[in-house]
C-alpha cells in the first residue's frame, strides 16, 4: 500500500512540474515573458540568498548526525561509515569549490 502511495505520489508530483510548464509557455505565448523573467530574477535571488544562510547548518546536521551516530544504541556500523562517506564527499566538494 504505501510503495503505491508513492508511486502515486512521484506521478503527481511529475504531472505538477509538467503543468508548471506548460503554464509558463502558455504564460509567455500570451505575452507575459517580461514578467515571469523579473518574478524569476527575484526567485533566483531568494534561492541564493537562503542557499548562503542554510548552506552552514547542513554542515552542522551532518555533524550532530555523525556524532549520534556514534552513541552506543543509536547508531550501527553502517551508519557510521554512511556518515563518514558523506562527510568525505563534503570534504572533497568544499576542496573542489575553493
Amino acid at each position: 500500500m504505501s510503495a503505491l502511495f508513492a508511486v502515486a505520489m512521484f506521478v503527481g508530483m511529475f504531472l505538477a512540474g509538467i503543468g508548471f510548464w506548460a503554464l509558463g509557455q502558455w504564460l509567455r505565448r500570451r505575452g507575459y515573458g517580461d514578467r515571469l523573467d523579473k518574478i524569476d530574477a527575484k526567485v533566483s535571488k531568494g534561492q541564493r540568498m537562503t542557499a548562503r544562510v542554510l548552506g552552514p547548518l547542513s554542515g552542522g546536521f551532518v555533524g550532530v548526525a555523525r556524532s549520534l551516530s556514534r552513541v552506543p544504541f543509536l547508531g550501527s556500523k553502517r551508519s557510521r561509515e554512511m556518515w563518514d562517506d558523506l562527510e568525505e564527499s563534503e570534504r572533497l566538494r568544499r576542496k573542489d569549490r575553493s
